[in-house]
């Protein structure tokens, strides 16, 4: 090789570096002072060479890191152990920030005295944004799978409870109904009683319906399936029929309608709005147990028409007001744990009171009794 052939080959090969433009490739001297400047440094970093080289390096860091002298601090670690390499924030000329890969090596003549450093950086802000795109995807699809796992948890925990209240609540009143057709077989019941008897069988019989009606409603809900009939109807008329079905079941209770308050026309599932209004009922004469008045009053509170059942019953305690319009909620007095019930009626009668654009609320007092109200948007005239 001849002694003209190095310089040429280290000219070309500086031409080489100078046109690179993927990667910002330059070099500093041992204080960090730049000193070369390539295609590809100008292109990632926004500067002309005319513009950074004799410039500290520092240029091109956050301020924060510049402030805590972490440039000096890489050139140091370069130093020490031949070269220093990270992936972080770098700063352009235009003040933007890119995710670079950096490379800083030390440069030593063949005495091993240090010559400078060479820096090879590469805009790396694509391959971090899919990164970036790819975690919050796969930690999308981690929430989908923990919220799908939850969702299973809780069906099988609804499921046990409907096992559960099935077993339960239905054994009672199949007793009853069991025990008083075999009186009847064996002709234990007088003639004269027979009336009295098929109002009870009849009264555990709804029981048995409201209670597996509560069950259908709730596992629609569960499996979204939950669909809103349409009609124009009255609410005072529903009222009025829900009364007229409990008076006949009342006995110690005194069922009362106040005065006829106008039309109150509503827009809905007239079934279902039936179904809030027997619910309060049901609730205002178990939860009344020494009897006394209950009272059915509608009307309307601007927009809205309403339907309220007050009780002269147990009342409620402040502090278990939270559970009543929870699924499978029952309130934990001993007075309660006698009381028939599923715990899904409240939780019913406000989902389909919300579903229609209404809700459900309630006053009480312990010992003194309840209000429970149902509110119903008006139909717009």
């Amino acid at each position: 090789m001849g002694p003209t052939e190095p310089r040429v080959l280290g000219d070309q090969f500086a031409l080489f570096i100078s046109s690179v433009v993927d990667y910002a490739i330059f070099m500093l001297d041992p204080a960090g002072v730049i000193v070369t400047w390539n295609e590809g440094a100008q292109r990632i970093k926004g500067y002309r060479a005319d513009e950074v080289i004799g410039r500290h390096f520092s240029i091109f860091y956050p301020a924060e890191d510049a402030k805590n002298r972490k440039p000096d601090w890489e050139l140091e670690v370069a130093k020490r152990v031949g070269r220093y390499e990270e992936e972080g924030w770098r700063i352009r000329k235009d003040g933007t920030r890119f995710w670079a890969s950096v490379v800083i090596t030390a440069l030593r003549d063949e005495t091993g005295r240090l010559r400078g450093f060479g820096k090879v950086t590469r805009d790396l802000s694509e391959r971090r944004a899919q990164e970036i795109q790819h975690n919050v995807e796969r930690e999308r699809e981690a929430m989908q799978l923990r919220a799908h796992a939850e969702r299973m948890a809780e069906l099988e925990r609804t499921k046990s409870h409907f096992l559960n209240l099935a077993s339960h609540e239905l054994r009672g009143p199949l007793a009853v109904i069991r025990g008083y057709n075999s009186m009847l077989e064996d002709g234990t019941i007088a003639a004269e009683q027979i009336p009295a008897v098929a109002r009870i069988v009849d009264a555990k019989l709804a029981q048995m319906d409201l209670l597996i009606e509560q069950m259908l409603e709730t596992a629609r809900l569960e499996d979204d399936t939950y669909e809103l009939f349409r009609d124009t109807f009255d609410l005072r008329d529903v009222a009025q029929e829900q009364v007229d079905v409990f008076r006949a079941l009342a006995r110690d209770h005194s069922l009362v309608m106040a005065p006829d308050s106008g039309p109150l026309v509503v827009e809905g599932d007239r079934a279902r709005i039936a179904t809030v209004v027997a619910n309060m009922l049901d609730n205002a004469l178990k939860y009344s147990p020494g009897g006394g008045e209950i009272l059915v009053t509608t009307g309307d509170r601007g927009a809205n028409g309403f339907v309220s059942v007050r009780d002269e019953g147990l009342g409620i305690s402040p502090r278990h007001l939270p559970l009543l319009f929870t699924r499978f909620g029952r309130l934990p007095t001993e007075q309660n744990v006698t009381i028939p019930g599923t715990g899904l009626g409240l939780f019913l009668c406000r989902e389909i009171a919300r579903r229609h654009g209404g809700d459900v609320e309630v006053e009480s007092k312990p010992g003194v009794g309840s209000e429970f109200t149902l509110t119903v948007p008006l139909k717009s005239r």
